[in-house]
Parts: C-alpha cells; sequence; structure tokens
C-alpha cells in the first residue's frame, strides 16, 4: 500500500499550483484555513476558512474542497477561536468578540451549535441570562463534548446564584440549560472526564503578597469535591492536571519534578502520590497533553524547533511514522482523524514553504492533498531558517533563528524579539519572516532567558528582568550575529510585537546608537501603568514585580520608554489596534502624544484592530506600513 500511495501523491502534487508573481500583499494574508476538525464518523469536515471579507465557519464531504458555509462572522467584531464537533450532526463553533467595559475592551466568547440535519444555527444562551444588566459581558466556555451524547454538551458560564463560573449541560436540539456544577470555592475552570462528569475545578486566590492555584477534585459521580492540591505561583513543584484515567483514581500530571522539565506523570489520587514517570524530554518542557476529537487524552507534546508528539498506544505512534515515510519528512503530524482512525487529516511543515494539508483514507487506499495554508506562496523559493546559539557574558546557553536572503552579503539585519514573553520562537515557515528576506533583510530572533519550553529555571529566570536581563540577551543576539559576518555591521532595525514591543521601545533609549530604526507593535511604553491595572495584576505579578512593593513598582519608571522619550534617537513607528484586548492601546497613544513634538515618529491606529490583527485588513495595513518604513529608513 505505500508503493501506491506514493504515486498518489506524486500525481497530486504535480497538479497543485499558485501564482507565479509575489506582492506584499501575498504575504500579508491569514491561513486560508484553520483548525480542519474531521467528525467522529469520518464523512465530513469542518473547519475555519478565511477570506478578505471576514472569516467563516465551513463543511465539505472528506476529503473534498466542495465547501459549504455554516456562519459567515461579522467583519470587524467577531473571530471563531475554536470549531468542533458533537458526534456528527452538530457543529459547535466558539466566536468572541472585544467588548468595552470600563474603559477598556474585553473579549466575550459566545457559542453556538449548527445542526447539519435541519441546516438551522442557534446561539447556546439561557434566557434568564439575557436580562441580566452584564449579559453583554457574558463568556460562555466548552467543558466538554460528551463522546457518548451527540446532543449535548457541557458549558461553563457565569451564574449570579453563585457568584462565579457554574456548569451547565446544553441540550443542542433546543439550547435548554439544566445545572449540574455549583462553584462552591470560586473556580474559574472546569473539566470534565469523557462521560460527562465534572472532575477537576481549578480555583485561583489573589492576596496582597502572592497568587495560589488549587485544584479541586471529585472521585465519582455524585461526590463532593476535595482539594487535590494547592501551589503559589513561583514556589515548590509545578502541578497541573491534563486528564484523569477511566476508572477515575489516578491523574495525568504535568510537573517540572526531579527532572527540572515539565513533564509527564501520573499521580494517585487516592493516596496523594507521584505513582510514575511516564514522559519526560531532557531538553524541553512537555507543553500539553493530546486529546483525540472525542476529547479523550492519548498523549502528549512538545516542541524542539517543530511540535513533537508522544503517544499513549504504540499504534498511534506507528501511524504518525507512516505518513511520515509517506511524505519523506520529519515534520509530519496528525491533525484530525475519525473515531476509527481510518480517516485522516495531516500536514507536512517546513521552515521556507508554508504548512500542506493532506488526507488519508486508509479503507479506500487514497492519499492526497487537501490544501495548503498560504497558497499564493506555494511555487516561491525561499530561504531556509538557520539554528544558531551562543553563550551569554553571563553564562546562559541561548538559541535563536536567522533567516538571511538569498545573494545577499552583509544585508541590513531586522532584530525580532518574540512576545509573551513567556513563550518563544519556533522554527515554521511564517510569512512575515520570509517577506522580510525577500525584501533583502536578515532576521534575528533569540528564545531569551524567560522564554517557555526549555525548563522551569530557564522561564523564571525572566521573571523580574523586564528591561534588564531579557533585554540584555537581544542586544548579545545581534552582538553575536553581528560578529559572525553574516550581516551588516551598520544598519540594523528592531521589531517587535506586544512583549517584543516593549523590548524595541526600551532598545530606543537604552542603547540609543544602535538601532537605525524602531518598530512596536501592540507595544508596552509604560510598565507602571500596566501593572497598576487591577484587571492586569493577576496577569502579571511573579512575572514582572511583587505589585504589594511599592518601591519596586515605582522603579519600573527606569525601565520604561515613556519616561526616557529625551533619550531616543532614531525614527519610531507605533502600531495598535484600538479593540487590544491584551494591551490597552493608550500605551501607544500616550507615548507617541508625548514623544510627537521633538522625535520623528509615527503612530497608526488600526480600525477595529485586536492585538493580534486577525482580519485581513489589518494585517495588510501592518504590512504596508511596516513596508515603507523599513524602505525608509533601512534600505
Amino acid at each position: 500500500m505505500y508503493k501506491t500511495l506514493c504515486c498518489l501523491l506524486i500525481i497530486s502534487i504535480s497538479q497543485f499550483t499558485a501564482a507565479s508573481e509575489f506582492k506584499w500583499d501575498d504575504f500579508a494574508q491569514l491561513p486560508i484555513v484553520e483548525q480542519p476538525q474531521i467528525s467522529p464518523d469520518g464523512t465530513k469536515i469542518a473547519a475555519i476558512y478565511n477570506t478578505p471579507d471576514g472569516a467563516s465557519v465551513i463543511y465539505s464531504q472528506f476529503p473534498t474542497l466542495d465547501f459549504s458555509i455554516l456562519a459567515k462572522l461579522k467583519l470587524g467584531r467577531d473571530r471563531v477561536d475554536q470549531v468542533s464537533w458533537s458526534g456528527n450532526r452538530y457543529i459547535i463553533i466558539s466566536a468572541s468578540y472585544p467588548q468595552w467595559l470600563r474603559g477598556e475592551f474585553y473579549r466575550v466568547s459566545r457559542l453556538y451549535a449548527f445542526d447539519l440535519e435541519t441546516q438551522q444555527s442557534r446561539e447556546l444562551t439561557l434566557r434568564k441570562f439575557t436580562k441580566n444588566s452584564w449579559y453583554e459581558y457574558q463568556t460562555f466556555t466548552i467543558v466538554s463534548n460528551l463522546k457518548n451524547d451527540e446532543d449535548h454538551i457541557l458549558v461553563s458560564t457565569y451564574d449570579d446564584l453563585d457568584a462565579g463560573y457554574s456548569v451547565f449541560e446544553v441540550d443542542l436540539s433546543n439550547g435548554k440549560y439544566e445545572k449540574i456544577q455549583n462553584n462552591e470555592h470560586n473556580i474559574h475552570y472546569w473539566s470534565a472526564d469523557k462521560n460527562g462528569v465534572v472532575r477537576l475545578g481549578i480555583e485561583r486566590h489573589k492576596d496582597d503578597e502572592k497568587i495560589t492555584r488549587t485544584i479541586w477534585y471529585r472521585e465519582k459521580e455524585g461526590a463532593d469535591l476535595k482539594k487535590l492540591y494547592t501551589r503559589t505561583l513561583g514556589e515548590g513543584i509545578t502541578f497541573n492536571v491534563i486528564g484523569v484515567n477511566d476508572d477515575g483514581n489516578k491523574a495525568y500530571v504535568l510537573s517540572d519534578r526531579e527532572t527540572g522539565k515539565q513533564s509527564l506523570w501520573l499521580f494517585d489520587i487516592v493516596s496523594g502520590k507521584f505513582e510514575k514517570l511516564i514522559y519526560s524530554n531532557p531538553d524541553y518542557d512537555v507543553e500539553n497533553g493530546l486529546l483525540n476529537s472525542q476529547g479523550e487524552l492519548i498523549g502528549a507534546y512538545y516542541s524542539d524547533d517543530y511540535l513533537r508528539k508522544f503517544y499513549f498506544d504504540e499504534k498511534d505512534s506507528e501511524q504518525e511514522k507512516f505518513l511520515s515515510k509517506l511524505l519523506k519528512s520529519e515534520h509530519v503530524y496528525i491533525v484530525s482523524r475519525s473515531q476509527d482512525k481510518t480517516k485522516i487529516l495531516f500536514a507536512k511543515t517546513e521552515d521556507n514553504k508554508p504548512a500542506t494539508y493532506f488526507y488519508f483514507d486508509s479503507t479506500a487506499k487514497k492519499a492526497g492533498i487537501w490544501v495548503s495554508e498560504y497558497p499564493a506562496l506555494n511555487k516561491r523559493q525561499f530561504p531556509h531558517v538557520q539554528n544558531f546559539s551562543f553563550v551569554t557574558s553571563d553564562n546562559v546557553e541561548l538559541h535563536g533563528y536567522l533567516t538571511l536572503p538569498p545573494n545577499i552579503k552583509h544585508p541590513p539585519l531586522i532584530v525580532m524579539p518574540h512576545g509573551g514573553p513567556h513563550s518563544r520562537d519556533y522554527k515554521y515557515f511564517d510569512p512575515e519572516i520570509q517577506y522580510l528576506a525577500t525584501q533583502g533583510y536578515a532576521v534575528l530572533q533569540v528564545n531569551f532567558r524567560g522564554s517557555e519550553g526549555f525548563g522551569t529555571q530557564f522561564e523564571s529566570s525572566g521573571y523580574f528582568e523586564w528591561g534588564k536581563k531579557m533585554q540584555q540577551d537581544v542586544y548579545e543576539a545581534m552582538d553575536w550575529v553581528i560578529n559572525s559576518g553574516k550581516v551588516s555591521r551598520g544598519k540594523a532595525c528592531i521589531l517587535g510585537k506586544s512583549y517584543g514591543g516593549y523590548v524595541a521601545l526600551t532598545a530606543s533609549f537604552q542603547q540609543p546608537e544602535r538601532f537605525d530604526c524602531i518598530i512596536s507593535v501592540s507595544g508596552i511604553s509604560d510598565l507602571q501603568e500596566l501593572v497598576e491595572d487591577d484587571d492586569n495584576q493577576g496577569m502579571y505579578t511573579g512575572h514582572i514585580v511583587n505589585v504589594s512593593d511599592e518601591k519596586a513598582v515605582k522603579a519600573l519608571a527606569d525601565v520604561s520608554a515613556i519616561n526616557h522619550i529625551n533619550q531616543i534617537k532614531s525614527p519610531i513607528l507605533l502600531i495598535h489596534g484600538n479593540k487590544d484586548t491584551r494591551v490597552h492601546y493608550e500605551q501607544s497613544e500616550d507615548f507617541y502624544d508625548k514623544a510627537k513634538r521633538n522625535k520623528n515618529i509615527q503612530y497608526i491606529e488600526v480600525e477595529n484592530g485586536t492585538h493580534f490583527f486577525d482580519e485581513q485588513k489589518s494585517k495588510q495595513l501592518y504590512f504596508e506600513e511596516v513596508t515603507k518604513f523599513l524602505d525608509t529608513y533601512l534600505h
């Protein structure tokens, strides 16, 4: 069968064509499809479909591209966050939008069900909630798509009777809600097993000096919740339950105990002790559990340069290895499967080519290309992304990526620190990185200390280091690449988004002679303002500053660009969406207002722009403005 499928794939690939001419707006696209999901019976595919007119939810017969549109979102407002199946009849859509409250935008999530039998959709909301004054701010999230009951799902939403988030069973045929779980412990996150029994709840408590996280557990249906584990943020070993076994007496836990890396452990709930280590990687954290389309835990995953999966069932591993062999690539992973595992969507990823989705039907012995993530870029030749590593001046080993434009000696350098900061860069194809390379720029990405995925010690070494060691790592990575002789010694720009935007603005005053230009996108100019916002304190406590330490909070002024405008020499471009729910656009607007009289600065406020510019219009405006700015100050 392997040889037959190889022939089929060669035929499919030979028919896979794309445009021969490329402009900047070819790169300023959203992925044409996202989150493709096969129905449990393997007959259909549901996915998010992106167009210039906004996102739609679509479905087709497996494995065709003959799509039908189920729902089209309101351009400039809605975003599809998740698409999933409830049995073979219902497609559940989780969408969100920014809602103005107390001077800021907050993201509100809503749920919808589309019935393939009746071809009708309904919003999944409880009528009594719509009468509340706070309904427009109410969020609904899926707790479980019940494996053995396609007509119901479990939903968590705020209930004023509990003054907290409770769990309801929702009838998809009529939208009726039935409360099945009260909230007695200020729990903000719930998890259920495959049979729909609410097993876990996570409580988060904040006082003046610390944040504690308590995991509550139900041993069996009808039993009371009991405390399983309590941890103070930043203290002791990590403990994150990602699932329970079928008997409900063992938990799968991610913890850094013994290994220093997030590892997968089996925890005995009855004895309260760790039973055994299931999987660990010596260099990288296990990021989370792998769930199948029925919500069952089937393994875990980590990332080196690319996603790597560990399956509990060796047959699952063998199936993924077979698909890798089929495409002759190590970078192949299963995206979605039917319940019997005979119908599969899988993806091939590379550093210099857009990801491509393939289908495989083991019953019909057919395989082929389904769709490319970025069809307009398929035939373009892009440079490979190079790995690098170096040791900092204080003896910390850092890793990163360098993308060089072809046939250009000593190109201008763009330093691109990632956001988060507790996230990381990967080696996947990135349209923006490759676009900059086509324009003749080298692009440097470094996983500075504080980046996630490299162990607890490495990530926590970035706590309280905004504008300090994390910032210095970026400068030293730049020194390393310049000293390597691969890029220009005299032409460089720094471009960052979110936390990366903070790094860019901080570099503008800490090292004003180093960069020819500064680009901050959705960036932070005033750390003190950020952490003094009550709504941000839970998110940033332990990462930026201890908010109860008044002296430390005031010291944030020393590493906030808004207080050092007179030291800035380079031209600055600020871009910020006015519906950013993560970093308020006033962080850019206030900085611009203070700097515009005496500095070379531009501010682009993106109408309806979110933190991630997740509409094509916003993304294209971003690419256009960055292109013009770089053409002026770096070419």
